[in-house]
């Protein structure tokens, strides 16, 4: 058999997609430079819990076992969130998960709505479907952006499978109240509610609907409000049903290892340490805005650990010691470090 070009073998969603590397790029920066203080990648900057330590010190004596179909932490998130252990799916960050319920339920061509501005990799992981993207702009005025659910409800057609709604929104901050959530779930054949923020949102209360809505599945991760970015921890809430189609999609048995689950069961137990961090963030939140306005940056309000500004160049500010993210043409997107952090972030703004 004559030997095929390679680029022949590869689907076109693999050619046409562009590389991780380059959405990551940022990620070579900050490892040629472990110097800079990195505010890009939306990482609680502390460190986890100690209980973290303990779980991963005594997750060796396992390290050699594949991890329990039932892992303690589905049923810990079952009861913290009053629902029944097969309304819980856990995977290796939320975003393995949402990938696996695009996957289970967009085919190529379906619609899918979604807010604009919005996380890029959901855009990704829809093009690599060929899903048709129908895009619903965010409204602002300078100081905060809006979500016009009706806007939302009014984009949806026969052909629409999957609405999606990110809250608190990345990259803007801005959260969409239950009442408006409800109404997209009772207007939509199927809502995605992508809660990654959420702990840091003090009106919070998506996992209600997980609970009163069949068609209704939101995402929540460890690696924010809980610190554990690097071990990869997620779950959804939501429908037996559709929880069972999404975990075909993962890998077999469990995609998260039971070091990463050990560690976010010991996460979950401490709440007055993740509870210290939120009320950290959100006090950071504050005074970095005020800083920043007090600059003259137009800078938006948020309800997540991160805040979204205009005209401010992350290209400069990296060769002043700091690292932010550059979202689009228009926004740049500052996580919420320490104060010490933070500080020489202004700093370095300031020149």
């Amino acid at each position: 058999m004559a030997a095929r070009d390679l680029d022949d073998l590869v689907v076109p969603a693999a050619r046409d997609l562009p590389s991780p590397s380059q959405y990551l790029a940022h990620m070579d920066v900050l490892d040629a430079n472990p110097s800079l203080v990195r505010l890009a990648s939306n990482e609680n900057t502390q460190p986890p819990s100690p209980r973290v330590r303990e779980a991963l010190e005594r997750a060796y004596d396992s390290a050699n076992l594949y991890p329990s179909l039932m892992p303690p932490l589905r049923r810990e998130l079952a009861e913290r969130h009053g629902v029944e252990v097969e309304r819980v799916l856990v995977g290796a960050g939320s975003t393995e998960l949402i990938d696996g319920l695009l996957r289970a339920v967009v085919a190529p061509l379906d619609e899918v709505v979604v807010p604009a501005p919005s996380w890029p990799v959901l855009r990704t992981r829809l093009a690599a479907l060929d899903a048709r993207i129908v895009d619903v702009p965010l409204a602002d005025d300078g100081r905060s952006f809006r979500y016009d659910a009706q806007a939302l409800i009014d984009a949806l057609t026969p052909q629409t499978k999957l609405l999606v709604v990110c809250t608190p929104n990345n990259p803007t901050g801005n959260a969409m109240p239950l009442d408006d959530l409800r109404a997209c779930a009772e207007a939509a054949p199927l809502l995605l509610v992508d809660a990654a923020y959420a702990d840091f949102d003090p009106h919070d209360d998506a996992p209600r609907l997980a609970r009163e809505c069949e068609n209704v599945v939101v995402t929540r991760t460890f690696s924010k409000a809980y610190a554990l970015a690097g071990l990869r921890v997620g779950y959804a809430l939501g429908s037996p049903r559709v929880l069972d189609y999404m975990s075909r999609l993962l890998l077999p048995g469990s995609s998260a290892s039971s070091a990463s689950l050990a560690a976010a069961s010991a996460a979950l137990t401490d709440r007055a340490y993740v509870e210290a961090q939120i009320a950290r963030v959100r006090a950071e939140r504050e005074r970095l805005t005020e800083e920043l306005r007090a600059r003259g940056l137009t800078t938006f309000d948020s309800r997540a650990n991160f805040v979204a500004v205009e005209d401010l160049s992350p290209e400069e500010l990296v060769t002043r010691g700091v690292m932010i993210r550059r979202m689009d043409d228009r926004l740049a997107r500052i996580t919420v470090g320490t104060r010490d952090e933070n500080d020489a972030l202004l700093r370095a703004i300031d020149g």
